[in-house]
């Protein structure tokens, strides 16, 4: 006790000794030294580098893993954590900054005080977590450079490599790590678990999988914490399963559910071994598959074990049992749309493999709902969605006028026999349909759990404002309904919103359930199918001709679309069987040929002499004169052909970009030229719709309508007719289009000639409203420079905000004003090119337009009274 206190006495009695001796920083004594390295360690850089743990363990808190990708090795937050982190990074800098200022002891060039490098090193791994990472590199590089043999030169080279890494500096990245691994005496205290997994994230970036995963084998046993040593062991597992390494990728995953992870992380690790598993026994695994199926535990992830069933069922070969699998995984879905995306998909896939196109449409098009825009496979879905859709609906032609005709001359008593069976067969279907459509169905919410502790980094927030419970309920959202806007009225297809709008939908509803009901009865009723049967020969020549389109167009979807050269050769000899000569016959001939000549070419052959020349002597005989005889004669006319195609592309796209620059007359002089000179031009169509714009935007209405007109008679059932149409409702006022505005009969707003203000209505979300105030200026300052322009801005209810620009002192001088700001796109791009509602206003009618808030029935004013109606 009595050497305690003469410890204790010791100790005060240096310190104040310290205090005393005025602690100079250029002054190299015991006392001085003693001094700053205890203030600098225990003031400001303790502080600041718990405050950084702290908030470096909120990010890795609040981050959400992708477990079908391989998993980060380290977690450095999105850019949103980030921005919500920076106001606590801040203090973490300046912090250490204020320790540097008054604690280095920098003697001669040389640093007395050995925790100068600790705050250095605090400063600059807060600057990487800012994002900040040319100042991040900057701090690491000053460590090594000027604290040569300090504590955490070789900790700021792997850091330094770090950087690198992330700003794609791989060499740089290389050639730190090298310094540290040729060391001949590396620190005690250095991370060799985190040098190992740098050097693999570089192998990682570089390609290389299989250095990352050598250095992942030595990162794993030597890491310092365990929440990397887990992290690190499953993405060495994900990386053997990647390089076919099965057996290592089942038993690391096996060790990682030993090491006790987090439940999401132990749980991928048990599905991806059965996942892994590719040849032997795979009882054990499906036990172990099973079994956790009958744990309510894992109830939300249910739909992800059967997915790990059905593909232990695929690599044995079973494929009914994998598909009723898969749909088990569908429908026991609740909270995790990419995996109910992921079923689909595979339910899709497999039927498309096996040609069973009927259902693959129907699972790629459920998949298509649902399915992340930015997955890798996206537009591979859609595109077989609608192709597949396509294909179905000409599928669908021929089935019904072949059940028509059959009807055709039958006895009545059997005809209704047949339409009775018809009429089960299509309320089966759509039971089906419907209870497909039930599984695509988004689930509904979840009980809401209870919350989780506040995150590291924001402890101190309400839990609502912590920006890291914000990240983790975002990724969370983002894991059930994927990358919704946010909106208002986000889970419904129409976002109105509203009492009345509810009320009108409840209204409408009701209404459409009426009108579905007299649907339903009206195909139930046999008369509906008696009265298209065909009577007559004309009726008999129509129906023929439908299902003649149909063969023809279904064996091109199979041909172009889905390279399915043995449908498509059946489609096209079913049409050639069936009609002697029909719409599509010669062309039908002609795709046989070309089939069969791209066979002989691969090496095919027929025993009995049957392909390509069997089809080009039909065609030169039955069609000599014809474009396809021509072809067959000269094959190399469609390669010419297929060249003038992509010249006349290439000189289309420089007439295009003639209107993109606004050049309107010599655009329409361009194509004028080629509508005239070039009659056979495959991009005729779309000159002459190029055409139609150029003269609509020199404001010429009159020629404007005339030039639509002429697309949409002389190109019928083209995309540039249908835009035409579209275009000519709008200028019409029709429906389906966007009317012309029409100022109300009693309009309350009064003309005046005097001081004006120009107003710009912009919406909240997605504005960034001192951007557009300060590009507003910067063009009153070159366009206006002699005017005294103010710009200031208001709220225009809780949706919009109100751009002002005033005094414009006249009327004149107003429209002046709209006419400079509403073609400047350049300057004022993200305000003059986003169609915002603008407009001049007096005073008068500002305060009766704030009022209302009618921004269409005062644009409509403006449009009347100062554009004159343009």
């Amino acid at each position: 006790m009595r050497l305690s206190l003469v410890r204790l006495t010791g100790y005060a009695l240096i310190v104040s000794g310290l205090a005393l001796a005025g602690c100079k920083q250029d002054k190299d004594s015991f006392v001085n030294r003693a001094y700053h390295r205890l203030t600098a360690r225990d003031n400001g850089w303790f502080n600041a580098n718990e405050k950084l743990k702290e908030i470096v363990a909120g990010i890795e808190d609040a981050h959400v893993d992708d477990f079908d990708e391989v998993l980060p090795l380290f977690v450095d937050g999105s850019e949103q954590q980030s921005k919500n982190a920076t106001p606590e990074l801040e203090k973490c800098i300046d912090k250490c900054s204020l320790v540097i200022e008054r604690h280095s002891m920098d003697i001669k060039g040389k640093e007395k005080n050995t925790w100068i490098d600790d705050a250095w090193f605090v400063i600059a791994r807060s600057q990487y977590y800012k994002r900040n990472h040319s100042e991040a590199e900057r701090g690491f590089a000053h460590i090594t450079r000027q604290y040569k043999g300090f504590n955490r030169e070789y900790d700021a080279q792997i850091w330094l490599a770090r950087t690198a890494i992330q700003l794609e500096q791989y060499g740089k990245a290389q050639s730190a790590l090298d310094h540290v691994a040729n060391a001949k005496k590396r620190p005690k205290h250095l991370d060799e678990g985190l040098l190992s997994a740098v050097h693999a994230e570089l192998g990682l970036k570089r390609g290389k999988v299989d250095d990352a995963i050598l250095h992942l084998e030595r990162a794993v046993p030597a890491a310092q914490a365990k929440r990397q040593r887990v992290r690190w062991a499953f993405a060495l597992a994900q990386l053997y399963a990647l390089k076919g390494q099965e057996q290592k990728a089942i038993d690391q995953f096996a060790a990682v559910v030993k090491m006790g992870p987090p439940y999401e992380m132990a749980f991928h690790a048990q599905i991806f071994q059965a996942l892994a598993f590719n040849k032997g026994d795979a009882k054990s695994m499906r036990k172990k598959l099973n079994g956790m199926l009958r744990d309510d535990k894992h109830i939300d992830h249910f739909d992800m074990i059967h997915y790990a069933l059905a593909e232990l069922d695929l690599k044995e070969r079973k494929k009914d049992d994998a598909l009723a699998q898969l749909r088990k995984s569908v429908k026991a879905s609740t909270t995790d749309t990419k995996q109910k995306a992921k079923s689909f998909l595979k339910l899709a896939d497999i039927h498309f493999d096996d040609r069973k196109y009927e259902p693959a449409q129907q699972y790629y098009d459920s998949t298509k709902v649902i399915l992340d825009p930015e997955h890798a496979r996206f537009d591979e879905v859609e595109t077989r969605a609608r192709v597949l859709g396509e294909l179905v609906e000409q599928l669908a032609i021929i089935d019904r006028e072949d059940s028509l005709q059959k009807l055709q001359g039958m006895d009545p008593d059997e005809v209704l026999k047949k339409i009775r069976g018809i009429i089960r067969e299509r309320e089966d279907a759509e039971e089906e349909a419907r209870r497909k459509e039930e599984e695509a169905r988004e689930a509904p919410e979840p009980a809401a759990k209870a919350p989780a502790a506040p995150a590291p980094g924001g402890r101190g927030n309400w839990y609502f404002y912590d920006p890291q419970q914000i990240g983790r309920g975002l990724a969370n959202f983002r894991k059930k309904w994927g990358n919704r806007k946010l909106e208002d009225n986000w889970r419904r297809a129409d976002r109105s919103g509203g009492a009345l709008a509810q009320g009108e939908e409840e209204e409408e509803e009701e209404g459409g359930k009426e009108g579905k009901e007299g649907k339903e009865a009206a195909w139930k009723d046999p008369e509906f199918y008696l009265r298209d049967i065909p009577k007559d020969d004309a009726a008999l020549a129509a129906s023929n001709a439908r299902i003649c389109d149909a063969l023809y167009k279904s064996g091109m979807i199979y041909k172009e679309e889905l390279r399915d050269v043995d449908n498509a050769i059946e489609s096209f000899e079913v049409l050639n069987n069936r009609f002697e000569e029909c719409r599509f016959t010669p062309e039908s001939h002609y795709q046989l040929y070309r089939i069969y000549l791209q066979k002989e070419n691969d090496g095919w052959f027929s025993l009995e002499g049957f392909g390509s020349k069997t089809y080009a002597d039909i065609i030169l005989e039955r069609w000599p004169d014809s474009q396809f005889a021509r072809l067959v004669r000269d094959p190399n006319l469609l390669q010419a052909d297929a060249e003038r195609r992509a010249a006349e592309e290439s000189a289309y796209r420089e007439v295009y970009r003639l209107f993109r620059d606004r050049s309107y007359y010599p655009t329409i002089t361009a194509c004028d030229k080629v509508i005239l000179e070039e009659p056979d031009n495959h991009f005729r169509p779309k000159y002459h719709f190029l055409r139609a714009m150029a003269i609509g935007s020199t404001r010429n209405i009159p020629d404007f309508r005339s030039a639509l007109v002429g697309v949409k008679t002389e190109f019928p059932g083209t995309e540039e007719a249908v835009r035409a149409e579209e275009l000519l409702a709008t200028l019409d006022g029709a429906a389906g289009g966007a009317p012309k505005p029409k100022a109300p009969e009693a309009a309350p707003y009064t003309k005046d000639d005097g001081p004006h203000t120009y107003v710009v209505v912009i919406p909240n979300e997605g504005s960034d409203m001192a951007l557009a105030m300060s590009a507003v200026s910067d063009f009153n300052t070159a366009y206006f420079g002699h005017t005294p322009l103010q710009v200031t801005s208001g709220m225009l209810g809780t949706d919009q905000q109100l751009l002002l620009i005033s005094p414009l002192p006249s009327k004149t001088k107003a429209l002046e004003y709209h006419a400079l700001f509403v073609g400047n796109e350049d300057m004022l791009q993200g305000l003059a090119d986003q169609g915002y509602p603008a407009f001049a206003i007096t005073q008068a009618n500002y305060t009766l337009f704030y009022k209302s808030k009618d921004v269409a029935g005062y644009q409509a004013f403006f449009l009347q009274n100062y554009l004159d109606g343009q």
